[in-house]
């Protein structure tokens, strides 16, 4: 029993050594981790003015395939090529759908073989009425000869009644002649312009039906060279084109864009209209290679602001062009996200950290280390710091706003 009672004794000795010992480990601990106070002092420096837009590559030049000439003017997408996909010269690209087209085609035969047979059918009626009317001319001046054999007959030779009787009866003879002449001349001249009319009609029928075949064989859309496919944009649905949707004649389905003219196509908040130039050097940076920056140039910068992205009407940007150096086309495509990054020229002055501005404030103040706030002038602020015009001087420090606050 001695034993196990030293061994109580043994433990109560140390158990106070034990717990001040683990008191002082924490005290360590907590004070490794406390932050150290930053320190934010005014200094003389450099900052530069940077904007940072958002865009997407494109390509300068692309050859598009557009819906071809079609009858009624509308077509339906049967199949389509995906969007991104590498295609060879003469690969389908779209092809639309023929039923419609194809049941229009026939329809336009038949119209046309039924005034063909119309045509044939006026052209022998004004043919036989042509002839009918030349027989009665021929009665009509077998007639005149008759009456002007027994007009000729010498006045002393016959009764003077009978004589004018026989006069009077050639110049009616002559009248029917001259009549019936004039008939087949009418019926002539209005026939050959019914047939005319009719001529001309079944032309348009047999033009619309050769239009009808093209367009049929024209389904079909075809890459013109090998090169990628990009799929276009349905008009107001905000989308790709798919399978099922009904397009009209010119509207663009597809292009294959020239890869060695890649852009980038930028947008520039209204709000900062005025903080980029045409001609000012940038770093574009693909969001697909986040650690690959390439040099890139402001090319141009839109007159008026559109809409910031469709159906954003209450938020306007600038469309901004930019040049890109070093593309490289087999790892870059039409449609990739671009970071752009324009910085102006360098300014050398007095600088305070951002961390201690209150931006906010009209005019901005600087919360000093010392206590209490400063009003200060500022010009070009940079992402850590800002130009100090009026109200700081060098070696001033500062406390980051908002830190007094929470303690």
């Amino acid at each position: 029993m001695r034993a196990p009672r030293r061994s109580l004794a043994l433990l109560a000795l140390f158990f106070p050594l034990v717990i001040a010992a683990l008191g002082c480990q924490g005290a360590v601990g907590s004070a490794a981790v406390e932050p150290a106070p930053s320190d934010l002092v005014v200094r003389q420096g450099e900052v530069r003015s940077c904007q940072l837009l958002t865009g997407e590559l494109v390509a300068e030049r692309a050859e598009v395939l557009s819906v071809p000439q079609v009858p009624g003017w509308q077509a339906q997408i049967r199949w389509l090529a995906k969007d991104g996909s590498e295609v060879k010269a003469g690969d389908p690209v779209a092809i639309f759908d023929s039923g419609a087209l194809a049941s229009d085609v026939e329809e336009k035969k038949l119209k046309a073989t039924e005034a063909e047979r119309e045509l044939e059918r006026k052209t022998a009626e004004a043919e036989t009425s042509a002839a009918e009317k030349r027989y009665a001319i021929e009665e009509k001046r077998t007639a005149v000869g008759k009456a002007r054999t027994k007009a000729e007959v010498p006045p002393e030779l016959l009764p003077q009644a009978e004589y004018q009787e026989r006069q009077r009866a050639l110049a009616r003879a002559e009248g029917d002649l001259a009549k019936a002449e004039r008939a087949l001349s009418t019926q002539l001249a209005t026939s050959r312009a019914d047939l005319e009319v009719d001529r001309i009609s079944l032309a348009a029928s047999r033009r619309e039906i050769e239009t009808a075949e093209r367009g049929r064989s024209a389904l079909t859309l075809a890459a013109p060279r090998a090169g990628l496919v990009l799929i276009g944009k349905h008009p107001w649905e905000d989308r790709e084109l798919r399978e099922g949707d009904s397009v009209w004649v010119g509207m663009s389905i597809a292009s294959l864009p020239d890869l060695s003219t890649l852009g980038i196509r930028a947008r520039l908040a209204d709000v900062d209209d005025g903080r980029i130039a045409p001609g000012m050097p940038a770093t574009c940076t693909l969001d697909a290679y986040p650690r690959e920056a390439l040099p890139c140039r402001i090319e141009e910068i839109s007159a008026l602001a559109g809409e910031a992205a469709k159906g954003a009407r209450l938020r306007r940007a600038f469309a901004v062009r930019v040049s890109l150096a070093g593309a490289d086309s087999r790892r870059m495509l039409p449609g990739m996200s671009v970071r752009v990054e324009a910085c102006g020229a360098p300014e050398t002055g007095l600088l305070a950290p951002r961390a201690g501005l209150d931006l906010a404030a009209n005019p901005p103040r600087a919360r000093l280390a010392a206590g209490g706030t400063a009003s200060v002038r500022l010009g070009t602020c940079g992402p850590l710091d800002c130009r100090v015009l009026a109200g700081l001087a060098v070696g001033q420090r500062l406390q980051a706003v908002g830190e007094g606050e929470a303690r």
